[in-house]
């Protein structure tokens, strides 16, 4: 081999290692693979070149291929591998191995963000670079090592002065005598602290027994508690709803009722009239109520009818009463749809726990749908008469059972007493059992009646409870009494008579061997014993009610 071949062979040589030595140090490799070039979008480029490896778990997966500037953001073109298959949720960011190794990009997966596909060849990605960097992290190391040396040679300026050593002694003195005394005092109470700990201890296994023994209750209530708050907020809601919907319907209601007020005060203004015709003697009305024979004849009567009900009997638990109830409701509902009813009932009490109850009242018919006249010509009847009968027991004074014949139907009701005088009374009533109001076929009511000033009473209630068809509310007010509240009446009215006419009639006074005078001293002795007879009989009957108004209400 000649010198010129040895040349040859030797300059072949030095340039392949030269090629081998820029590929090494050039970041290039000479077994670069082809892959698909993905575009990122980034907000900073710093530490990524052309060649930066590209790693997902552990694993290089590309390299960047350059960088570049586009509508004010960068775009780096990356170069991934085939074999690889990168979700297009991943977050492009910049690391370093240590503090002065190589650069590359970690691809790391977004889990706020959804993967829909894996990476696309020649498509455009936001990076969602991280703001982190190794670069950022030591810009930032180095500013707090400059307020580092700022602060200690502040702390020093402040430290080496002696004013600052002798205070600083003697906060460390002080800090000592503190540490001593907090060591006595933990000494010297150590028992009881180790009681106190040991009674936290077994409070809190108390607490956690309880609340594991009772963890299905406290679930319960907590469920319940939130089952009721939801309630209230849908009842507030449906409320609120009704009075919205119904605002012109209540307002209608409300007009009707002043209304009828203003009648009801209007007719009671005739019966004031009337009564002050009756008891100044006008009309034949008035000319018999004033007439002493008419009075003695219905004291007759009222007499016997009270004794036959036992009004004179002295055994009071046994003794049977009458009561007599006159009433009228007024019905209307939120279709504008308003109506009246009257009733007069009879009740015949055996006994304070037993009572029958026979009544008649007019039951309007209620169908806002049906038209004024029929097909023939005749006028729709709006309301009919109605009869009822039926047996009440009381137990224990506070609940009342009841049934027979409601409205012409059989039925039944319930009628609880909260007050012992039973002057309030809530009654539910079930009959009709034949209703086409509801799916239960059954029509019911539910009213509550108050006595507020002795026989007088007020009521009110909703008719239909169950159904929805003929639903109405109901207000209505009447008035009871008994046969010997008219006795007692014509009492007063015949001893007023009595008295009055004693007075005109009283003779002049004559000497007592007179005998007109004896007469007179035997007349008065008459009238006397005659008027403590009937205030005793009066005084029996006034017991005898009270004890009765308490026992019925």
């Amino acid at each position: 081999m000649n010198v010129e071949t040895k040349v040859g062979i030797f300059v072949i040589i030095g340039f392949f290692m030269v090629a081998v030595t820029a590929a090494v140090f050039g970041n290039l490799e000479l077994n670069s693979k082809d892959g698909k070039t993905v575009y990122f979008r980034l907000n900073d480029a710093t530490g990524i070149r052309s060649g930066t490896p590209i790693m997902y778990k552990g694993l290089k997966v590309g390299e960047v291929k350059d960088v570049m500037m586009k509508d004010n953001q960068i775009l780096t073109r990356v170069n991934i591998y085939h074999e690889f298959e990168i979700p297009d949720n991943v977050r492009f960011n910049v690391k370093q191995s240590g503090f002065v190794g190589q650069k590359f990009v970690e691809l790391e997966v977004d889990s706020n963000v959804k993967s829909q596909a894996p990476l696309q060849n020649n498509y455009e990605y936001d990076g969602r670079q991280s703001t982190a960097n190794l670069d950022a992290v030591m810009a930032k190391l180095n500013d707090v090592a400059e307020e580092m040396t700022v602060l200690l040679k502040t702390f020093n300026e402040v430290v080496t002065t002696d004013k600052s050593k002798d205070a600083l002694q003697s906060s460390i003195s002080n800090l000592k005598d503190i540490t001593d005394s907090v060591k006595n005092i933990v000494s010297t109470n150590e028992q009881n602290i180790h009681d106190v700990i040991a009674n936290a201890k077994n409070m809190t296994d108390m607490i956690e027994k309880l609340i594991s023994k009772n963890e299905k209750n406290l679930n319960t209530s907590i469920n319940n508690i939130a089952e009721i708050s939801q309630t209230l907020k849908e009842f507030t809601g449906s409320v609120d709803k009704l009075l919205v919907n119904n605002h012109d319907n209540i307002d209608g209601s409300l007009k009707n009722l002043k209304e009828i007020t203003d009648k009801i005060n209007s007719t009671m203004d005739e019966i004031e009239k009337i009564t002050n015709d009756i008891n100044e003697g006008n009309g034949t009305l008035g000319m018999l109520i004033n007439d002493n024979q008419t009075k003695n004849d219905i004291k007759k009567v009222v007499s016997g009818v009270s004794s036959f009900f036992g009004d004179n009997v002295d055994d009071n638990e046994d003794r049977m009463s009458l009561y007599a109830t006159i009433g009228a409701d007024y019905l209307f509902d939120a279709k504008s749809v308003n109506t009246g009813r009257g009733y007069a009932q009879a009740s015949f009490y055996t006994d304070p726990k037993n009572f029958y109850l026979i009544g008649v009242s007019n039951i309007p018919v209620i169908n806002p749908n049906s038209p004024e006249y029929d097909i023939y010509g005749n006028k729709i009847k709006n309301s009919e008469l109605a009869f009822s009968l039926q047996y009440s027991h009381i137990f224990y004074n506070v609940f009342g059972l009841r049934f027979g014949i409601f409205d012409n139907t059989l039925g039944l009701a319930a009628d609880i007493y909260p007050l012992k005088n039973k002057d309030l009374a809530i009654s539910l009533e079930a009959y009709d059992f034949n209703a086409y109001s509801n799916s239960l076929d059954v029509y019911t009511r539910a009213l509550i009646r108050w006595y507020f000033y002795k026989g007088i009473f007020i009521q009110a209630g909703v008719e239909d409870v169950i159904g929805y068809t003929n639903r109405m509310y109901m207000i209505g007010a009447g008035v009871r009494f008994k046969p010997s509240d008219l006795g007692r009446l014509a009492n007063n009215m015949e001893k007023e008579s009595k008295t009055q006419k004693a007075e005109y009639n009283q003779p002049k006074i004559e000497p007592e061997n007179e005998p007109v005078y004896k007469e007179y001293k035997n007349t008065k002795s008459n009238i006397v014993k005659e008027n403590d007879t009937q205030q005793k009989k009066q005084n029996k009957l006034n017991k005898s009610d009270d004890f009765f108004d308490s026992l019925v209400y």
